[in-house]
């Protein structure tokens, strides 16, 4: 697959995931990326679980938001999640990707970075 110029280049990022590792948001790799926002993580559910076990193969999955760390850890117990898969790196990001309103809070989201780099899908929640 080829560098469509039509679709916006996402610029890298690294993000500090809340175990205190750095992950890389937007550099090309052998999956594709998807970024999802929850500002309040809570509302991660058993669906959104299914989907980013389902695609783990395919895809690398961010959560940012700007929850607790406490409630962050909350849902890794719950869900079993890793902890390298929750960021509460939200500043950089909504101001990156434009996933902010009017009072500069983080929307939810979802993004899909395809292996070049390039954003096939962004849709405000």
């Amino acid at each position: 697959m080829g560098i469509n110029l039509q679709r916006p280049i996402v610029k890298a990022l690294g993000l500090e995931m809340i175990n205190g590792s750095t992950r890389l948001l937007g550099i090309p790799k052998e999956k594709v990326q998807v970024v999802i926002s929850l500002p309040d993580i809570t509302t991660f559910n058993t669906q959104l679980n299914d989907a980013i076990s389902y695609f783990k193969n395919r895809a690398e999955t961010f959560v940012i938001t700007t929850s607790s760390i406490d409630d962050c850890e909350k849902i890794i117990d719950e869900y079993e999640l890793k902890d390298s898969l929750i960021s509460r790196e939200y500043k950089e990001f909504s101001k990156t990707f434009s996933v902010k309103d009017e009072e500069n809070l983080l929307k939810k989201s979802l993004m899909i970075i395809d292996t070049n780099c390039q954003i096939t899908h962004k849709e405000i929640l």
